[in-house]
């Protein structure tokens, strides 16, 4: 088994488990602090590790590279992050892992336009069928009005915004690594942050001590461990491929959703799980195939 699905099995654990967390913290920390310090802490968790890299690689970060860095920490963490954390507190932990695990639509567009990765349609096809799966799942809360309907619109957006960060993600990882990548962008990330937090009068650092067990966990495992897998992940495999296994998420994220928050399993989040387990058959059917010729052509 190809060590890159290993890494985003694990991604994957930790990634359904954000949302459900994360509502426990609805009203007791700011979505933007918790983004801070989550990203902050983290980025400075791998820090060490990063340098290791860039000193045993000899590595020389450019200016242009330094600014794809920014770029790279605004998407995600100013932007993707934020638009998801607010969505998760006027939604449901379910709906939000099922919306934002629509980005691998937008990351298969950008990598096509970036990393011109084939998209053919096989892959749109089985990218559409997951989707209207994901639909099918919990089409009646997005009708539902209100909030929601907010709520629904700040998924979608930092879905789309994590599709492009992923790919901008893989442009830096060629040229250097997924720990480099990941600390430096979650620090640059943070830190534009805080003026934010600063202009709103949030607490920056303060935290109500009953947040602290989940702001940890948030910290360690779904922003440290997790993101470093995930690149590494991608790094071995296509990443449409690796984006794929977010299809994944809203089925464990609603079964842990439905255990620790009481979130209900509905006929239709069984119909959609069929349906977007198709959708991954497809899609990764296609891609064993290019990768079986390649290997082919290779070895020849």
């Amino acid at each position: 088994m190809n060590r890159g699905y290993i890494y985003l099995i694990i991604t994957v654990l930790f990634f359904s488990t954000y949302e459900v967390v994360g509502r426990t913290l609805t009203g007791i920390v700011n979505p933007l602090q918790i983004n801070f310090i989550r990203f902050f802490i983290g980025g400075l968790i791998l820090l060490p590790i990063a340098i290791k890299n860039i000193k045993s690689k000899n590595l020389h970060i450019t200016f242009q590279d330094f600014m794809l860095l920014v770029l790279i920490g605004l998407t995600n963490v100013v932007f993707s992050m934020s638009f998801l954390q607010i969505g998760i507190n006027m939604t449901s932990a379910s709906l939000s892992a099922v919306i934002f695990s629509s980005n691998p639509l937008f990351v298969m567009i950008t990598a096509s336009i970036l990393l011109k990765e084939e998209l053919n349609r096989t892959k749109i096809y089985g990218l559409i069928l997951g989707v209207i799966g994901l639909i099918i799942v919990f089409y009646k809360q997005m009708v539902s009005g209100g909030n929601h309907i907010i709520g629904i619109g700040l998924l979608i957006l930092s879905s789309i915004m994590y599709g492009v960060y992923t790919v901008l993600g893989k442009k830096f990882t060629v040229k250097y690594d997924s720990v480099v990548m990941n600390s430096l962008s979650f620090i640059i990330g943070s830190l534009l942050l805080i003026p934010l937090l600063l202009y709103n009068k949030y607490p920056v650092f303060s935290l109500p001590l009953k947040a602290i067990p989940q702001m940890l966990y948030l910290t360690v495992f779904v922003t440290g461990i997790a993101y470093y897998t995930y690149f590494l992940g991608l790094s071995s495999v296509n990443t449409g491929v690796g984006s794929m296994v977010f299809f994944a998420k809203p089925i464990l994220a609603s079964i842990i959703a439905a255990i620790f928050l009481s979130e209900k399993i509905t006929i239709q989040l069984v119909i959609g799980t069929i349906v977007i387990l198709i959708g991954i058959l497809i899609v990764q059917k296609d891609n064993i195939a290019l990768f079986s010729s390649k290997n082919a052509d290779e070895e020849i």
